[in-house]
């Protein structure tokens, strides 16, 4: 018991760093308003998984004072060539996250521990 209490945390602080790795990897200013060096934070992301696909979004703060919605999905189904995309939205003042229909969490919920995140940024 004690041993799954000590590891919940450190599961909690990898999630989103590969969907995160992938999307700033292809993220392109011209094409999405933004580039990496662009994002000073991750202020809250959400992941879900399934078997075939992996899903998160992340709210970020832009050094110019904007934020933005980054909406990750990747497809990675057996034997099959792998697939992902990104979509960029800006949110607007005071908006905390983007709407999401039919309801208002996404899949796993909203986190704000990103400072796992944060070190991506920087490095």
């Amino acid at each position: 018991m004690a041993n799954e209490q000590t590891q919940a945390p450190h599961r909690r602080s990898l999630q989103g760093i590969y969907e995160l790795g992938h999307a700033l990897h292809v993220l392109d200013p011209d094409l999405h308003g933004f580039g990496p060096r662009d994002i000073q934070a991750v202020e809250c992301f959400w992941t879900y998984s399934e078997m075939d696909q992996s899903l998160a979004g992340f709210v970020l703060r832009l050094h110019d004072r904007r934020r933005a919605y980054l909406d990750f999905h990747h497809w990675h189904g057996f034997e099959q060539e792998e697939d992902f995309r990104i979509e960029v939205t800006s949110l607007q003042d005071g908006q905390r996250h983007p709407a999401f229909a039919p309801s208002d969490e996404p899949p796993g919920g909203w986190s704000s521990e990103t400072g796992h995140l944060q070190k991506m940024l920087a490095a």
